[in-house]
C-alpha cells in the first residue's frame, strides 16, 4: 500500500473510511484487551490498575513530578496524590524534592525499575505477555510498535491531549 492510498477521505461512505473505522476500533478492544489481562495478573501481588499505570509510567520514565505523571496516567492530580501515599507507605516509591524547583517532589521507584518488588510485578506481567503475544514474532512486535508509534505521533500532532479520569 502507497502512502498515496492514506489521504483524507472525501467521502465518509467508502470502503476506506470503513477500513479506517474498524481499525481504530481493533486498536481500543487489543488495549483494553491487553489491559484488562494484565491488570488480572498483577492483582495477584496486590496491585490495583491504576498503581500498574503508575509502576509502569514510572518504569519508562523514573523521577517524574506528579503532574508529569498525572498527565502520563490520566489520573486526576488529586486521586494521584492518595495513590502515592499509599504506594509511599508501602514503600514501593519514594519521593525526593526537586533539585531545580523546592516545591516541588520528583517520583522514584523504591529500588529502581530493578527492585524486588518490581521484578515481581515483571514476572506476573511476563507471564501474560507471553499469552497475549504468543503468535507475534520479535519482528511482528517491532513493526506494530513503529505503527502505533506512528499513529500515537500524529494524533499529537493533530492536537489530541489527554484526559484525566478519576477511574
Amino acid at each position: 500500500m502507497t502512502d498515496s492510498t492514506l489521504l483524507p477521505l472525501a467521502d465518509p461512505s467508502t470502503e476506506a473510511f470503513e477500513l479506517r473505522r474498524e481499525v481504530g476500533w481493533l486498536i481500543y478492544d487489543a488495549a483494553r484487551l491487553l489491559v484488562r489481562s494484565v491488570e488480572h495478573e498483577v492483582r495477584k501481588a496486590g496491585i490495583t490498575s491504576q498503581q500498574w499505570r503508575v509502576l509502569v509510567q514510572l518504569a519508562r520514565e523514573d523521577g517524574q513530578t506528579q503532574s508529569a505523571l498525572a498527565e502520563e496516567t490520566e489520573i486526576a492530580p488529586a486521586p494521584l496524590g492518595r495513590l502515592l501515599d499509599r504506594l509511599e507507605e508501602q514503600k514501593i516509591i519514594e519521593r525526593r524534592a526537586d533539585p531545580a524547583d523546592r516545591r516541588a517532589k520528583r517520583i522514584y521507584l523504591a529500588g529502581g525499575e530493578h527492585g524486588a518488588f518490581f521484578e515481581r510485578i515483571r514476572q506476573l506481567a511476563m507471564q501474560q505477555f507471553g499469552t497475549v503475544y504468543k503468535s507475534m514474532s520479535e519482528a511482528d512486535l517491532h513493526e506494530l510498535q513503529r505503527l502505533l508509534q506512528k499513529l500515537k505521533s500524529n494524533m499529537l500532532e493533530g492536537g489530541a491531549k489527554p484526559s484525566y479520569n478519576d477511574g
